[in-house]
């Protein structure tokens, strides 16, 4: 039935997207389904709610750019000397345009989807539907799961085309003051006609906290992690504040979720199948592939296809003989034949044809306990637990003895190794303030912090379009 409904789900979000007549999305508004009729029903909703989840497979998305480039972009990967065709050559030479690399299929895709989620969150709002004897907690479960994938996407697209929230360099960034107060990206949360201007990253914050903060509350069911619900929210919250520099309350929500039990660590035995599976108990959220998905994230082309099936990139040597003895991480960055190694954290499950699919995992609960390690450790607090409790719990399940101190290099280390080609490396990077040292990268070995190339640039569809956007200066 799952299944069903996605599909549906997906044929109505694009209808409504006909509704949906901004800059994002080129469409002639007189063609449009009203929102009022094809979101007239409680059972429309729930189809349209479900067809939020499979754009997010997108390959310019959770599909294949948005786990493959933090890593590629940053210290994490080189391209393969031996098997390199040109996959994500611009991106590894930091040499991406407004044209080109990941700025035009990250943007309009995360825009169609920020479009489509305000769609049902608008309609339920609006209260003008046929409720079908849908209980108040159905309906408000819909609103969270909207709620929470507009958050989700609009601060995706704030980390990609906006410096940290704690920047202060007005050369790059006019409104730099510490707090968020330079360019983001535009808060969308209407799908009528405009040419919205950048709103500034505290503005941006602001909105996805609201949303998070919202979803939270109004999600009750105990969903798998396939789905939205209050710990997700919860999960993502507590990511949010961490970018923020709010740690705290990162550290707090992060104790949230832990404290759910809803979610267990994986234990070393276990880890390496653990990439191979779905619906883990580790997994807060996870995106679902399945055999049909091609058009989503089939093919070869994802991050299993590039890391595994081609071989265009593969673990730069400097993370891959970071790993201690007994590190059961070790094994996900195997030494080849070519004496490169190879990544093994999307091994693949059958497709259709040749097809091989992955789950990506948005949310585990080894990043909950590094975000609160992180966050206690720089806020001189024990949130929760301390730091060093925090770090001994995932290397404990990764095979490995306790450490006797921490400190915030510790921290970095083990989350760079425990979240390696998950998609964070270069945001954490820029949200630290850190150079950029790539000695595998023969075309830029070293960005010194700040600079222009810890952001993506507009793309050049919507500078041409949108007489109110501005470009990050450089680009």
């Amino acid at each position: 039935m799952k299944k069903v409904y996605n599909i549906l789900g997906i044929i109505l979000s694009i209808a409504l997207l006909w509704s949906c007549s901004s800059d994002f999305i080129d469409k002639d508004p007189k063609t449009s389904i009203s929102n009022e009729k094809a979101l007239s029903t409680y059972d429309k909703l729930v189809l349209a709610t479900n067809g939020l989840y499979a754009p997010l497979l997108d390959r310019s998305l959770y599909g294949e750019s948005s786990i493959l480039a933090p890593d590629v972009m940053a210290d994490n990967v080189v391209l393969s000397s031996v098997k390199a065709s040109g996959r994500y050559i611009q991106e590894f030479n930091l040499t991406m345009g407004s044209n080109d690399g990941p700025s035009d299929g990250v943007y309009s895709m995360g825009y169609y989807i920020i479009c489509a989620a305000c769609n049902v969150i608008n309609a339920i709002e609006a209260n003008k539907f046929d409720r079908q004897g849908a209980t108040d907690a159905q309906v408000n479960q819909l609103l969270g799961e909207a709620l929470f994938i507009r958050a989700m996407v609009h601060f995706d697209l704030c980390r990609w085309f906006a410096y940290p929230y704690h920047f202060t360099d007005t050369k790059l960034a006019p409104g730099a003051d510490g707090a968020g107060g330079h360019p983001g990206i535009p808060v969308v949360l209407t799908t009528e006609i405009g040419k919205p201007a950048r709103s500034t990253v505290h503005k941006v914050y602001e909105q996805v906290i609201s949303d998070l903060k919202r979803a939270a509350d109004l999600m009750t069911e105990k969903k798998v992690c396939f789905w939205a619900s209050s710990e997700v929210a919860k999960a993502l919250l507590a990511r949010v504040y961490l970018y923020q520099g709010n740690n705290q309350d990162a550290a707090t929500m992060a104790t949230e979720v832990i404290g759910s039990h809803r979610y267990e660590l994986t234990p070393a035995a276990d880890f390496v199948k653990y990439w191979a599976l779905e619906g883990q108990k580790e997994t807060i959220f996870e995106l679902q592939s399945n055999k049909t998905d091609d058009y989503f994230y089939g093919g070869n082309n994802n991050p299993g296809g590039v890391y595994l099936y081609y071989g265009d990139l593969v673990a730069a040597n400097e993370l891959a003989t970071s790993y201690e003895e007994g590190d059961v991480r070790a094994k996900l960055v195997v030494l080849n034949k070519d004496g490169e190694y190879t990544v093994n954290k999307y091994p693949g499950r059958e497709g259709t044809g040749n097809v091989e699919i992955n789950n990506p995992h948005i949310l585990r609960l080894a990043e909950m306990y590094l975000i609160r390690a992180e966050a206690n450790q720089k806020n001189n607090s024990q949130i929760g637990d301390t730091p060093l409790n925090d770090v001994n719990a995932v290397r404990a399940k990764r095979g490995l003895s306790g450490l006797r101190v921490v400190d915030g290099s510790t921290i970095a280390s083990e989350r760079r190794k425990e979240l390696a080609f998950e998609g964070h490396r270069w945001f954490d990077l820029s949200r630290n303030g850190q150079d950029n040292v790539r000695p595998g990268c023969k075309a830029t070995p070293l960005v010194t912090w700040p600079d222009k190339r810890f952001v993506l640039p507009i793309p050049l569809y919507e500078m041409k379009n949108n007489g109110n956007m501005v470009q990050n200066i450089g680009y």
